[in-house]
């Protein structure tokens, strides 16, 4: 492996720009979840529809930086210690994810319908074991909206399983494998949208965004030709680079209005296709342009809901639904924009308090098992 780039890539293992990456994804998915448009015409009210429900490729960003983070670690350890441990990653994994799931788990599933029967307020659980060996992505039954929303975690527990068992045994064949990855995502999709099959919960429809995330982290990694050219970026290039999404999500809305036979569920999967690479392309891009923009490098508030962000997405269906609750329950009538505004200051203050009483004793456990 050349270990000459630019910048001390691979001794340095985090980097404060990708944690504003997440921190803007979290809040992309939160106004998903929290925004309520009037259905009524004004000025551009289309646009604004079309680009909310948009909002939800937030969770696709959090795939690509989850397999560019777990991809990047595994190059790292390979390269320190010529091998790696399953075990290890593993017990990281858990300790990250395990000790927050478990408990909104516990408090769903003992506490909160102790509450819904006192308050007389019908709360439909789930099959819970679905939830406790992470296939909940694949519970098709309606039910609570808090848990319904930890889908993505069951996808990326499968998913951490699926990579952490190729960079043991695969390490020689890992393009090889993400190119594989990224087939099988678009021919799944593609079967999806012909045949009417459901993708959206489905860990075959983010495979691509694990294959464009951890192609991301090879091509930073190893100094491939595409990092040269990033990185030698002209101001002007760069410029052109950033305005690549307003004009992706413009074009895409004419065109969606507009489709002249072209079927609308294959619009919105190219529409997703590109989104998707253009974010691999702009993580790159954050680690290797030298005329990057430094927004998401000094953000304290970006920066900061990005380490909590994994708390954030967790409690923010929790604070949603009992803050629904209780003003239905007092009738008391307020503003979408005043109620999204306490919508995230609740939950913010429940995620970083987790984040310092519930998760940090687990994440420095993490260093036991910290290879590198």
């Amino acid at each position: 492996m050349n270990s000459e780039i630019p910048s001390p890539y691979k001794s340095k293992l985090y980097f404060p720009q990708l944690d504003s990456i997440r921190g803007m994804s979290f809040i992309a998915i939160f106004l998903f979840h929290a925004l309520r448009v009037p259905d009524v015409q004004f000025f551009l009210s289309g646009f604004i529809r079309y680009l909310i429900t948009y909002l939800q490729l937030g969770i696709e960003v959090f795939f690509v930086l989850s397999s560019f983070l777990l991809t990047f670690l595994g190059l790292n350890e390979y390269e320190s210690r010529n091998n790696f441990s399953f075990k290890s990653y593993f017990r990281r994994r858990a300790l990250r994810i395990w000790p927050l799931y478990f408990f909104i788990l516990l408090v769903s599933f003992t506490i909160f319908p102790w509450l819904s029967h006192l308050l007389n307020i019908k709360m439909s659980l789930p099959n819970i074991w679905y939830y406790l060996f992470f296939i909940s992505n694949f519970y098709t039954i309606d039910h609570v909206f808090f848990l319904r929303i930890l889908w993505s975690i069951s996808v990326e527990e499968q998913y951490y399983l699926l990579w952490g068992a190729c960079l043991r045994f695969f390490y020689k064949r890992l393009i090889l494998i993400l190119i594989f990855f990224f087939a099988i995502s678009i021919c799944f999709s593609l079967y999806s949208v012909y045949s009417n099959t459901p993708m959206y919960f489905n860990t075959l429809t983010y495979l691509l965004d694990f294959a464009c995330g951890g192609l991301a982290a090879i091509i930073v990694f190893n100094k491939k030709k595409l990092f040269y050219w990033i990185h030698n970026s002209s101001r002007i290039g760069t410029l052109i680079f950033y305005s690549y999404l307003p004009f992706h999500f413009t074009i895409f809305y004419f065109m969606n209005i507009h489709t002249n036979g072209i079927p609308n569920d294959l619009m919105i999967l190219v529409s997703r296709y590109l989104f998707i690479i253009y974010m691999a392309l702009f993580i790159v891009e954050q680690m290797a342009n030298l005329h990057r923009t430094t927004f998401f490098e000094k953000n304290r508030f970006l920066i900061f809901t990005g380490k909590i962000s994994y708390g954030l997405y967790c409690y923010h269906g929790i604070a949603i639904t009992f803050i629904n609750l209780l003003l239905s329950h007092y009738h008391i009538n307020i503003s979408n924009g005043l109620l999204v505004i306490i919508y995230f200051m609740v939950d913010y203050a429940m995620a970083t308090t987790s984040y310092f009483y519930l998760e940090n004793p687990f994440l420095k456990l993490k260093a036991r098992w910290r290879r590198i």
